[in-house]
């Protein structure tokens, strides 16, 4: 999420607000710029929040896509905290279509070099004190989503916004609206490939995990005290299995000595 002059704005897929990277912020133009994450058939929608103290003053969010104006909403005046969202575009006063990143068109049409919008990657939420004026039908507002972009185009830009499923809504009229003055907070959001962004270095990479060599060492010492040990066991078997066979023998000597008398014994009782 991104925070100015007491405005707040994010970007949510699936319900859930995107990661913010790379944040900059110039208090001159009262402007916030990130990169976020996108990824081709999702949709997604834009939200700002108003937290700032409630005043008599007419004020209102404004929504730009790829450098196309798109449509705004009012901020209830005293309303603390109130949020205003974006996730369809008008495609004429009955029908709206939802916003999802898509792919660009790659072209190798020479006319295309350089004629993709410098705008193209972003989507900018503007905040400003308006002056309100007629109603007019939103079909007026058809968002261009057919961007084409040349093969050798070093802007490096893949995606772009699209429009999603259709849905019916109650026949609407929006007003023109102008800005007074500077807006009172800029947000604007870079959006791009993930991947693209690892490789850019926006987004951090966690290093590979190293097994440390003392740890190995470790594990072979251990090997080599457990055989050291197994030799050592079979060492001092061997002792005293060569002890006992030898004490054995004594004995069997001895057993041995003491029977010679015994069959002198019979041997004479005999005679």
């Amino acid at each position: 999420m991104l925070k100015l002059q007491g405005y707040t704005a994010w970007i949510s897929v699936d319900g859930q607000p995107l990661d913010t990277y790379a944040v900059e912020t110039s208090l001159a133009t009262n402007e916030v710029t990130c990169w976020i994450p996108s990824e081709a058939g999702k949709e997604f929608s834009v939200h700002c929040q108003n937290n700032s103290d409630p005043g008599l003053d007419t004020i209102g969010a404004f929504v730009f896509i790829d450098g196309q104006g798109c449509h705004g909403s009012l901020f209830e005046r005293w309303n603390v905290n109130h949020t205003v969202k974006f996730s369809h575009a008008f495609v004429s006063d009955r029908i709206t279509k939802s916003f999802v990143f898509s792919n660009v068109r790659l072209t190798d049409e020479d006319e295309f070099v350089d004629a993709s919008s410098a705008d193209l990657g972003q989507i900018q939420v503007r905040v400003c004190k308006l002056v309100l004026g007629e109603y007019y039908n939103p079909a007026q507002n058809q968002l261009q989503t057919e961007h084409k972009v040349h093969e050798r185009s070093k802007k490096a830009v893949t995606h772009c916004v699209g429009l999603g499923e259709e849905t019916m809504v109650p026949q609407t009229m929006l007003r023109t609206s102008q800005c007074i003055g500077q807006p009172l907070a800029k947000f604007t959001f870079k959006y791009r490939d993930r991947d693209l962004l690892k490789a850019n270095g926006i987004i951090p990479v966690p290093a590979p995990l190293k097994r440390k060599a003392s740890q190995e060492i470790i594990d072979l010492t251990v090997n080599d005290v457990q055989a050291g040990s197994s030799r050592s066991n079979a060492l001092v078997r061997g002792a005293h299995d060569s002890q006992k066979t030898k004490e054995t023998e004594r004995k069997s000597k001895k057993v041995k000595q003491e029977q010679k008398p015994s069959v002198f014994v019979e041997v004479i009782d005999l005679t």
